[in-house]
This record gives structure tokens, sequence and C-alpha cells, in this order.
């Protein structure tokens, strides 16, 4: 693979650059700009950051996941709730948040990941860190069926309209399980875990589309293409070798990449006249965002483009690799100015969005590790290796 032209050290350099900009004594935040609570520390996005500087072994940003973590859980919820955000302001906790128009579930799994790939990389945090927030998950399945029902705003995409059995949501929560109880040699996180991959394969694959439907609930199934539970689907030992799997990736190579388009967040897009549109129009917390192609509604996300980088490394397909790379490193190097803005709109890739976001630095990381083909970078987020 001819990388030359890609710019890889500039911008390896400016990124984490910008992540230990964002690293506080506090944690990680979200953003340098505290636009709209971004300047505060908010969990999944924290997280990432953390496993992006272990995969890179940058002391300062793995020391501020550790303190995030640990923050954490000194201000769970009684219940083992993990807040969505917090906020310090001279070194005070002032704000904090688990979910403002509906709960978080995905802090949670980020928070039990976080622990895990701390655990395999050197530190030794201790089943009291999640004991109870993996008890307060396996409630909420409620009917004992292995999947969380998630609340329409209860995970990322807080300003789209799906809800029910959201698939991210359990794909965070098995990677985590599937982590955790290989750490703590716990057989029934394990047996967890497994049960959650066996819901995954059966009830959410698209045997028409090819691609895995985003969520199914009382009043139907969802068949919209989710970008990030696929691109996170890969990181699971569940899909090495899964038919399902790999023929999901082609279909996304085909609709997408081999047509010299970045997949967007979500996929059809919602334009206004079409039954979801009074959906994600009434639907948001500050300022409407979700235009067609823009924010949830089909803007890309440099997050999730260099999460699927690092599946398609794993899963060997460095073909669809080399063709994602080409498309967006050529976008990337034609900006005259470029400051980590959150996505691109979908249409004219436009950079939009919140400024020095440490999502965007974080999944330009991913995208740029991942194309050291010689050596898989997700090994080291394993503690199997």
């Amino acid at each position: 693979m001819d990388t030359s032209t890609y710019r890889i050290d500039y911008w390896q350099s400016k990124c984490l650059e910008q992540l230990q900009r964002a690293t506080s004594p506090a944690g990680i935040k979200a953003s340098c700009q505290d636009i709209t609570n971004y300047g505060s520390i908010f969990t999944r996005d924290a997280v990432m950051a953390g496993i992006a500087g272990i995969l890179y072994g940058n002391s300062k940003v793995i020391e501020g996941l550790r303190v995030t973590i640990e923050t954490l859980h000194d201000i769970k919820g009684p219940e083992g709730q993990i807040a969505s955000n917090y906020k310090v302001v001279d070194n005070q906790i002032t704000h904090v948040s688990y979910g403002t128009l509906s709960p978080k579930f995905d802090s949670a799994t980020w928070y039990l990941l976080g622990v895990a790939i701390l655990n395999n990389n050197g530190f030794d945090l201790g089943e009291h860190y999640v004991n109870d927030t993996i008890h307060l998950l396996n409630a909420l399945e409620y009917n004992g069926k292995d999947l969380i029902y998630v609340p329409q705003g209860g995970n990322w995409a807080d300003e789209y309209p799906y809800e029910g059995y959201i698939l991210y949501d359990q794909i965070l929560r098995s990677w985590a399980l599937e982590q955790l109880s290989r750490y703590f040699d716990n057989s029934s996180w394990a047996n967890k875990a497994d049960a959650i991959h066996q819901k995954i394969n059966t009830a959410y694959f698209n045997t028409e589309s090819k691609h895995y439907n985003c969520s199914f609930a009382p009043s139907g199934i969802n068949e919209t293409f989710d970008f990030a539970a696929h691109a996170l689907l890969g990181m699971l030992d569940c899909s090495t070798d899964c038919q399902q799997y790999e023929s999901a990736l082609t279909w996304i190579s085909d609709t997408f990449i081999s047509q010299g388009n970045l997949p967007s967040a979500f996929y059809p897009i919602i334009h206004e006249g079409s039954s979801e549109w009074s959906r994600v129009a009434q639907f948001h917390l500050y300022d409407f965002r979700n235009k067609p192609n823009h924010f949830h509604n089909g803007g890309i996300w440099p997050i999730w483009i260099g999460w699927y980088a690092l599946a398609l490394n794993k899963h060997d397909k460095h073909e669809q690799l080399h063709s994602l790379a080409d498309t967006f490193f050529k976008l990337l190097n034609s900006f005259k100015e470029f400051n980590f803005e959150e996505y691109l709109t979908g249409d004219t890739y436009l950079l939009s969005g919140t400024p020095e976001l440490s999502y965007t630095a974080t999944g330009i990381l991913f995208l740029c590790k991942s194309l050291n083909i010689n050596n898989n970078p997700v090994a080291k987020l394993y503690n199997n290796v």
C-alpha cells in the first residue's frame, strides 16, 4: 500500500497534539472549546480518545483515560449508573449528567470497556469498578432475553429517531463483557457476552440487504444502516470468520467505498417529506442540527471512519482499507484550514459541527494506525496477546 501521499506522520502528530490539549487533570474533554457543553468530559469520547492514547503509547492521554475512569467510578449513581458527562471548574466537579432528554446507556458500556482495556494494558482496577454497573445492565434486560431496550436519545446518536433493541448498544455491552470476563476469569460474564453474540447473529442480520438492521422494537424492524454499529461489530471475536459480517463488509464496500464515497453515520438519509421527517425535526436539545446530510442524518464522522478502518485491518480487508484511506486522506489534505470539526456534510464534504473535537482526532489516529498492515493494532486492546 502506497501511503506516501497521506501525510500520516503529520496527521498523527497533529491529532496527538489535539488529544493532549483536550486532556486535563480531570480527564479528557470532548472538545477544547466549551460550546453547548462540549467542554465537559464525556464518557464515550474520553474512552475512545484513551484507546487512541493506548494504541500510540501516549502517556498523557493514557493518564487522562485513567483519571476519567476513576472519576466516573467515584460519581456513579447508587445503582451503578455511569454519568454521560461531568464538568470540572477550578478542580471541582460542578455538573454531572446521566442524560438530559433520556438516559445514556452507552456511557455504561463505554465505561466498562475502558476499565477492561486499562486492565489489559498494565492497570489493575478491581471488580468493584464494574460489578454494580454490570448488574445494572443485566437488570435493564428485564425480560431476560439478553438484549437491552434503549430509549430514543439513549446513546451517542442522541438526536436521531431510533429506539428499541439498538444494535450499537448490544455490541458495546458484548465487547465489554467479553474483555472483562477474560481479565477477571468470570464465566458468567463470558456466557452473557456469548449469548449477546448469538442474538446479534440471529436477530439483526438482514438477509436481503446483506447488512445488519440498526434496531427493532414492537413497532417493527428499522432497516437503516448504522455505520458505527458495523464498525464496532468488527471488534468482536464473533465477527471473525462470520459469513454475515463478511457480507456486510462487501455491502459497505459496494455501496460506498468502491464508489469513492465515505459512509455516513446513518443511511439512507431522512429528507423533508419522508415518513420519519417529523420525528427527526422535532427531536433536538439545543438547535436543530439534523438537516439532510448533516450531523447524525447523513453526516460523515471521522470517528467511525477510524473505527471501521481498524475493523478492516483486523479482518484483512486491505484493498477496502486502501480505498477508504485514499478517499479520506485526499479529502482531508484538500482542506486549507482544518480544526478537527465534528463531521463532514454528506453531500458536499464541508467541515461542520463543533471544532477541536477529540472524537475527530481519535478517528484520524485510528485510521493512521490501521494502515500498518503488518501489525494488527486492535490486538493491543486485548489481553490474550
